[in-house]
């Protein structure tokens, strides 16, 4: 049985319950679950079956393979991988790298890490996978970038060379993963909610809860 996530559920008829999902075999669909399925909650990991019914496929069978256990900050980057997915995931069109690398990011974030490379990575990927993705390593007119050089961010487009802005070794650094480098992950981060937010009809909510849970712990004094 194919594995899957619940993305959105909404109440539809008595009894029954109309989820929006993210399978690892057919990618993002819509399918119907009685009232012994709708107990599932989101970010668990789910193996189940669905068959045709009249409007949308009905669910047969469901199980919780897996969910990971998230509390603060980690739970809300959480909400905004999956806010991300529902806003920008195409439907019918199978996913399987973008599925591992968010089960792999749910989690890296119970891990109770610096959740931000988890962010960044998960993120690389979803604009790759839909077909916004761009070099980390070329400028937008296929030249390798120069470390010492300097380039300004176009969505959808890429990097292209400028008298200042973004620092070809910082952009360079964050392409090998480098870990050495924290600036190179800051500017990833900006670089990529750029690119984000031009895909984006209207700001994100789970980003605006990150951000406020994120004041509040560092308001919080120590001990």
């Amino acid at each position: 049985m194919p594995r899957f996530y619940i993305l959105q559920r909404q109440p539809l008829r008595e009894q029954e319950w109309l989820l929006d999902i993210f399978s690892e075999q057919d990618g993002r669909l819509t399918v119907v679950a009685g009232p012994r399925q709708r107990a599932s909650d989101m970010l668990q990991l789910l193996q189940g079956s669905w068959s045709p019914d009249q409007d949308w496929p009905k669910v047969r069978a469901m199980e919780c393979l897996s969910q990971p256990v998230l509390s603060g900050v980690s739970l809300y980057c959480a909400f905004y991988l999956t806010e991300l997915l529902t806003r920008l995931l195409p439907r019918y069109e199978a996913l399987p790298d973008l599925f591992r690398v968010y089960h792999q990011t749910l989690a890296g974030l119970a891990q109770n890490t610096v959740p931000d490379p988890w962010l960044r990575l998960f993120e690389v990927e979803l604009l790759a996978a839909c077909g916004y993705g761009f070099s980390w390593r070329q400028d937008d007119s296929g030249a390798v970038l120069q470390p010492d050089g300097y380039y300004r961010f176009i969505p959808r487009q890429g990097f292209s060379p400028a008298a200042e802005g973004f620092r070809g070794r910082d952009i360079m650094d964050f392409a090998a993963r480098n870990a050495a480098n924290p600036q190179a992950w800051q500017i990833a981060r900006n670089i990529l909610r750029q690119a984000i937010d031009n895909m984006l009809e209207r700001p994100l909510v789970s980003r605006e809860l990150v951000n406020v849970n994120r004041y509040r712990l560092k308001s919080q004094p120590a001990g």
